[in-house]
């Protein structure tokens, strides 16, 4: 079994909370006006995003993105790390950049 690296996206809490607030302020929306649209009792949820200590659900993202006319992609800011994975042939080879011969003979058959 050969151990492969590969890059992986690690989501920026912080870095998406300072990119949710920018966007809120930039398309106008007050931290109540977006309670008020998620139905939250309290503005807690929104500044808890804002200050990089949450992130929102997918489904709360997707709204974000609509209010703010963005993909969530733009939404959520990413740091790529290197993963180092066993290669094995029935986890890892979709991953695997190497041509070894276990994942030759997996993609093959």
């Amino acid at each position: 079994m050969t151990n492969i690296n590969f890059m992986k996206p690690v989501v920026d809490i912080e870095a998406t909370g300072n990119n949710i607030k920018s966007l809120r302020i930039k398309n106008g929306f007050s931290v109540h006006e977006i309670q008020n649209i998620f139905g939250f009792e309290y503005p807690q949820a929104v500044y808890s995003w804002e200050q990089g200590r949450n992130i929102p659900s997918i489904d709360n993202l997707m709204v974000l993105s609509r209010l703010f006319d963005v993909s969530v992609e733009n939404i959520i800011v990413c740091q790529m790390v290197e993963v180092e994975v066993s290669c094995s042939l029935n986890k890892a080879e979709k991953l695997c950049s190497r041509d070894c011969d276990g994942c030759k003979k997996k993609l093959i058959a």
